[in-house]
C-alpha cells in the first residue's frame, strides 16, 4: 500500500542545506559508466575525455541545450589518495576498484563536496597494504581519508558487517555486494545488491533478488557524529520493491534502451538516488510497518545508452535540467547517451553503457591526468588539465613522492581539498585561460614516483587546488 505522505522535516533541512550550497557550487550529477566511454565534448582531445569505469564522471546541467560530462575524479586521483595500496613494485595500478559500482554522499551545509567526501563502493576491493584490513569492499561505501598524517586510510559510511546485520544474516562471513546505495537521513539507506540472499525483515524471512530495492529505516541506525552508520538494530531492513515492481516502474516510464527497444525489466537495478523533486509515500510493506520513503531516481542493468527513470509518478523518464534523461518509446530515436553528455557510436545507435553508480551533488570541475602515468627515464611528463572559468591563471606543480604514498595537509574545502605539491620541485608557465591544456615538463632524468597537481588564483583572490595525480618514472 502506498500513499502520499507529508515530506519530513529531515527532508526539508536537506532541501535547505542543498540550497545554500548550490549557492557556491554548480547543481550537478556524479556518475560511473559500465564501459569505457568519451565525454560529448572530446574534452579538447585530452585523456580527459576517456572515462572508464573505476572513474567518476561530473554532468552539470548548463548551458542548455548541449551538455557534456567531464571526468571529475580519475583513478589518479583515487590512487595518489590510496598510495600503494596493493604493495606492487609500482604505484600504477589502472584495476584499482575494479569498477566503481555506487556513489552516495551526505551533504554539508558549510563544506563544499570533493573527491574526499563522496563515498563509493567498489567491484573489487581495494588493496590493505596501506590502509590496513579490512580495506574498502565490494559490501562497503566508504572514502579515502587521511586520519592526521597517515594516508590511504578508509572511512565508511556503511560496512559490510553492519549490512549484513541489517538483512539479519550473520556479520561475518562477508557475502553482500552493494549495487546501488542513495541515502536519506530522515528516511533511511536504500539500496540494492549484486547477488540473491534469503534474509530476515520485520516482515518475517524472504528472498532478497538482485533487482530489488530494500531499506534501512533511519530509525534502525545510530549515526555518528559525522553522519556515518555507527550500528544498526539487526534484521531491520525492509525491502521496499521488488525486482517484479521495479520492472513495473520501467515499463511505466516507457523508455528506450540504446537499440531503440522499450525496456519492460531491469534484470539488475544499478544506481539509486533520491528524487527530492517527487513526492513521500506512506508503504505498508507488512501489517505493522509503516515507512515514509520518497521516491527514487534509477538505472537499471537494461538501460544501456545512459537511461535514468524515477519510480515518481508510478514510474518515470527522469528530467533535469536540459530535458529528459532518455528517449521515450514510440519515438524514431534510441537512447544515445548525449542527455547524460556521453558520445554516442552513432546517430542512431546508443552509448553500450548503462549508468553504473549515481548521486547528486554540488562540485565544480579543476581535474588533471597525466597522458603516461608510467615511462621510462629521460623523457617529459605530459600532463592534461581542465582549469575551472573563474580564474586569474594556473601553474601545473609537482614535487618528489614517497615509494609507498605521497604526503598532503588540508588547504581548504573548494575544489580538491588537500595541498600535494607545496612546496614544488618544478612549476609550470602560468596558463592564463580557462579550458583544456597540455603541459610538457623538462625531461626527467631519474627514476623516481611523481605527484602532481595544478594551483590557481581564482577571481575571489583564493587559491585553489587541482586532483592530484601520481607518476612512475622508470
Amino acid at each position: 500500500m502506498n500513499t502520499q505522505a507529508p515530506r519530513p522535516l529531515a527532508h526539508l533541512l536537506v532541501l535547505a542545506v542543498l540550497s545554500a550550497a548550490g549557492q557556491a557550487q554548480t547543481p550537478s550529477i556524479l556518475f560511473t559508466t559500465s564501459q569505457t566511454e568519451q565525454t560529448l565534448s572530446g574534452s579538447g582531445g585530452t585523456v580527459l575525455k576517456d572515462l572508464h569505469p573505476n572513474e567518476v564522471a561530473h554532468l552539470g546541467f548548463t548551458p542548455c541545450p548541449v551538455i557534456s560530462a567531464e571526468k571529475w575524479a580519475p583513478h589518479t586521483c583515487y590512487q595518489t589518495m590510496a598510495g600503494n595500496e596493493n604493495g606492487g613494485p609500482d604505484y600504477y595500478n589502472p584495476t584499482l576498484f575494479g569498477s566503481i559500482d555506487a556513489l552516495c554522499e551526505v551533504l554539508s551545509p558549510i563544506a563544499g563536496g570533493s573527491q574526499r567526501s563522496v563515498f563509493l563502493s567498489p567491484s573489487v576491493a581495494m588493496g590493505t597494504n596501506l590502509s590496513g584490513a579490512p580495506g574498502l569492499r565490494p559490501g562497503d561505501l566508504g572514502r579515502i581519508i587521511r586520519v592526521g598524517t597517515l594516508e590511504g586510510q578508509i572511512e565508511y559510511f556503511l560496512r559490510a558487517e553492519d549490512l549484513q546485520i541489517a538483512l539479519g544474516l550473520p556479520p561475518t562471513p562477508i557475502v553482500v555486494d552493494v549495487d546501488a546505495a542513495a541515502v536519506d537521513l530522515g528516511s533511511g539507506i536504500y539500496l540494492s545488491v549484486d547477488q540473491t540472499h534469503l534474509i530476515n525483515t520485520p516482515c518475517g524471512p524472504t528472498l532478497l533478488q538482485d533487482g530489488d530495492v530494500f531499506v534501512i529505516p533511519a530509525s534502525a541506525i545510530t549515526w555518528t557524529s559525522n553522519l556515518c552508520v555507527q550500528s544498526v538494530l539487526p534484521a531491520s531492513a525492509h525491502v521496499l520493491y521488488t525486482e517484479a515492481q521495479m520492472d513495473a516502474f520501467v515499463t511505466s516510464a516507457g523508455i528506450h534502451d540504446r537499440f531503440g527497444t522499450c525496456v519492460s525489466q531491469v534484470l539488475d537495478v544499478e544506481a539509486l538516488e533520491i528524487d527530492y523533486s517527487g513526492p513521500f509515500s506512506l508503504t505498508i510493506p507488512c501489517p505493522g510497518a509503516i515507512l515514509t520513503v520518497p521516491a527514487l531516481i534509477f538505472t537499471a542493468e537494461t538501460l544501456t545508452g545512459g537511461g535514468v527513470c524515477t519510480t515518481a509518478a508510478g514510474g518515470q523518464i527522469y528530467a533535469a535540467g536540459c530535458g529528459r534523461l532518455g528517449m521515450s518509446c514510440g519515438t524514431p530515436l534510441p537512447t544515445l547517451g548525449d542527455q547524460v553528455g556521453l558520445l554516442p557510436p552513432s546517430g542512431s545507435l546508443g552509448v553500450p553503457s548503462y549508468l553504473n553508480a549515481l548521486t547528486g551533488s554540488w562540485q565544480q570541475l579543476f581535474v588533471i591526468e597525466p597522458k603516461q602515468h608510467m615511462f621510462p627515464r629521460n623523457n617529459p611528463a605530459v600532463v592534461d588539465l581542465n582549469v575551472p572559468p573563474s580564474i586569474v591563471f594556473a601553474v601545473l606543480a609537482v614535487q618528489w613522492a614517497p615509494p609507498t604514498i605521497a604526503q598532503s595537509f588540508t588547504w581548504g574545502w573548494n575544489y580538491f581539498p588537500d595541498a600535494y605539491v607545496l612546496p614544488w620541485a618544478w612549476v609550470s608557465t602560468p596558463i592564463w585561460t580557462p579550458g583544456f591544456h597540455t603541459i610538457t615538463s623538462p625531461n626527467i632524468p631519474v627514476a623516481i614516483q611523481l605527484v602532481w597537481q595544478a594551483l590557481a588564483l581564482d577571481t575571489n583572490g583564493q587559491i585553489i587546488l587541482s586532483t592530484p595525480a601520481m607518476m612512475d618514472v622508470l
